[in-house]
């Protein structure tokens, strides 16, 4: 090979480097396996993000932009209460496990993407990534097991571990990216493959918050898009398929039935003890509730263990007391809040929480601007947007009984959010000069 070729190349190489180890670590997102291989992905991702940089010698980062300012205040607010917390030490641990990785998404498709069709490759790896997580999931086991489906052990280590909560994020997301581009015909026929594949395999997992979450989020999307054949098919067969899990007497729906009743949703019993879960979140939130304890929620089970809430609940909530010391037995990376918001004041307290709203609200809002007052032309970044926002419901959710802001979720909210403020610079831009 001639010197002249082989430097082209290797310039080559270092110009897509970074989108082409973006793609392998997104990827590898969902799977509970290959985390070697994620770390591997990530550090190739930002070592070639940092020397394209240094050699551009431009971050090509608007640092007035309001999301980036609020996200700056919100990462230097994290820094501070977790350097100065009780237990720094861990707490740094869980930025480097995930909020440095967030980060790092977050400004890698922010300065590196400039318009949808640059991230169309992104997405197609989400949506195909989620497909491959299905298709093994589907056959990691006898087939005859999925006739008693609701007694599968769903270990995390597995590929169906989670896969109802992260169904919560990619259906949407493959049904946004399905109606907001262009596609063709087999295009369009395998995507619907993967999502009745999807949707089975979220009905098989016997998750009650991810049936409510994904349908909502879904509706909304069809709603807002004004995509109302396919609103009117999607409520038609949630009301089919609601209707038989009521009226059939089989066991293996005993758990969505509760959903028909009134006391899923304000008893303990009925919310599998996060009544009990929550009001012990709380209870360890009132020793630093402006501050928290720090980034990373898996320390719980040390404050608790370094508190006296044990004998108060002992006594007085006897279902915290369940949760926390019997079921859970103060095990470090047991104890889960099971809420977002719960969890975010542990973590960084309520000033933390009010900077965490404030960074989600910029987007937001920019994402209500252009769907609902732009001037009225249609374009698939102005479509995707608008399904966007189903995305964000049904994550918002699923966050009422869990809280995914870190690891694989987080990562992918993250470069969701990124991929959203992308979209709106470019169509931002396109209406400022449609306006002149």
């Amino acid at each position: 090979m001639r010197r002249e070729n082989y430097l082209e190349l290797v310039d080559n190489f270092q110009i897509n480097a970074v989108k082409i180890f973006l793609y392998i670590f997104i990827f590898l997102q969902p799977f509970n396996y290959f985390n070697t291989l994620k770390e591997i992905s990530f550090y190739c991702l930002l070592f070639f993000f940092i020397w394209k940089k240094l050699k551009e010698k431009n971050f090509n980062a608007d640092l007035k932009d309001i999301t980036i300012i609020s996200f700056a205040i919100l990462i230097l607010w994290i820094l501070i209460v977790s350097i100065l917390g009780p237990y720094p030490l861990d707490s740094l641990n869980a930025i480097r496990k995930n909020l440095f990785i967030q980060v790092i998404l977050f400004f890698v498709i922010y300065t590196e993407f400039k318009d949808i069709k640059e991230l169309k490759p992104l997405f197609f790896c989400i949506v195909v990534s989620f497909f491959v997580v299905s298709l093994f999931s589907l056959f990691e086991r006898d087939l005859s097991d999925f006739i008693n489906y609701h007694q599968i052990e769903k270990k995390h280590k597995s590929f169906i571990g989670g896969y109802a909560n992260n169904a919560t994020f990619y259906l949407p997301f493959t049904i946004a990216c399905l109606i907001s581009f262009k596609h063709s015909k087999i295009v369009k026929y395998l995507a619907i493959i993967a999502i009745s594949l999807e949707i089975f395999l979220v009905l098989i997992y016997n998750s009650r918050t991810a049936i409510i979450a994904i349908p909502l989020g879904i509706l909304s999307m069809f709603l807002i898009s004004k995509r109302y054949k396919l609103l009117f098919i999607t409520i038609l067969i949630s009301v089919l398929c609601f209707s038989a899990i009521f009226l059939s007497k089989s066991e293996k729906f005993s758990k969505y039935k509760t959903l028909f009743s009134v006391k899923t949703y304000v008893t303990n019993q009925g919310l599998s003890n996060r009544l009990g879960v929550w009001s012990g979140a709380l209870d360890v939130i009132k020793e630093r509730p402006l501050v928290g304890y720090g980034y990373g929620w898996k320390k719980m089970a040390w404050v608790i263990k370094n508190s006296e809430l044990v004998e108060y609940w002992k006594e007085k909530r006897p279902d915290a007391y369940k949760y926390y010391v019997i079921e859970a037995k103060l095990s470090y990376g047991r104890v889960n809040p099971h809420n977002l918001i719960i969890q975010i004041l542990f973590e960084i307290g309520l000033i933390g929480l009010i900077l965490f709203l404030i960074f989600w609200f910029t987007i937001i809002f920019k994402i209500f601007k252009v769907a609902f007052f732009y001037p009225k032309f249609k374009s698939e970044e102005k479509i995707f947007l608008q399904c966007s926002i189903g995305v964000i419901i049904s994550y918002a959710l699923i966050n009422i009984t869990n809280g995914f802001w870190h690891e694989s979720y987080g990562n992918m909210i993250f470069t969701f959010l990124a991929s959203c403020v992308v979209i709106y610079k470019k169509i931002y831009y396109e209406e400022k000069n449609y306006l002149k």
